[in-house]
């Protein structure tokens, strides 16, 4: 076994990264396509006053459009940038970082990469040879900057995911740990990490919950008979 360079959990050899964060990883590539739209509808600032009251107004024209999502809607290079000094500071485009790691992936595998289309980032890309991502010594890397990039994002948008408890304990653990993110195609275990299809799910819910609520039941009953004997 190997250890996880995101979460420091176990991870299958030769793995740099556990299922898990491998799982989280493509729901953000396949969550930022779909914000763009959101993104490119909330470029636009809405109306409201150019002063409080008692101020003095605006030195300068304020922009038509929001800054924030203007930096995230920007354009990336047209070829590879690498920052090799460490000395790129402040937030990047979305497709600034989707292009910047799958050029080093690109590297990775011998592939050219197509010019940059605003409407296709590499989001797909990245996702389609994920496999080999989660075997990288950068993985952590690309992992801290699309989270970053996903709560930017988010924050603009109002879409932060809600997590919807399920019914059944874990199969692994037991504890009442699994849930259902939005954007996410896993249930998954906050205690231990498992992940469960749907089907998987349904199967596992219709063979514990019987036996679980005629054990609620019996504990209910007796408590009853408890009380109404004392």
């Amino acid at each position: 076994m190997s250890t996880c360079l995101i979460c420091t959990h176990p991870a299958e050899q030769p793995r740099t990264a556990c299922t898990r964060c491998e799982h989280r990883i493509r729901g953000w590539l396949g969550e930022i396509p779909r914000q763009l739209v959101l993104l490119a509808a909330s470029l636009e600032l809405g109306s409201r006053p150019a002063q409080g009251y008692g101020g003095a107004g605006r030195a300068h024209a304020p922009l038509p459009v929001r800054g924030d999502v203007l930096t995230l809607l920007g354009p990336a290079a047209p070829g590879p940038v690498r920052d090799t000094a460490g000395d790129q500071g402040g937030p990047q485009p979305v497709h600034a970082v989707l292009h910047a790691w799958a050029d080093q992936l690109a590297d990775d595998l011998g592939h050219v990469l197509p010019p940059i289309n605003p409407r296709a980032p590499y989001a797909a890309y990245l996702a389609r040879h994920l496999g080999h991502i989660t075997r990288t010594g950068w993985v952590a890397l690309m992992h801290g900057e699309l989270a970053d990039l996903v709560r930017r994002i988010r924050a603009v948008t109002s879409t932060e995911p809600r997590r919807r408890p399920a019914d059944a304990p874990c199969p692994a653990c037991q504890a009442f740990g699994l849930g259902r993110t939005d954007w996410e195609t896993y249930l998954d275990c906050e205690a231990c990490g498992l992940l469960l299809t749907e089907a998987e799910y349904a199967d596992h819910h219709a063979a514990v919950m019987p036996p679980l609520a005629r054990t609620a039941l019996g504990l209910l009953l007796a408590e009853h008979d408890t009380r109404k004997a004392s």
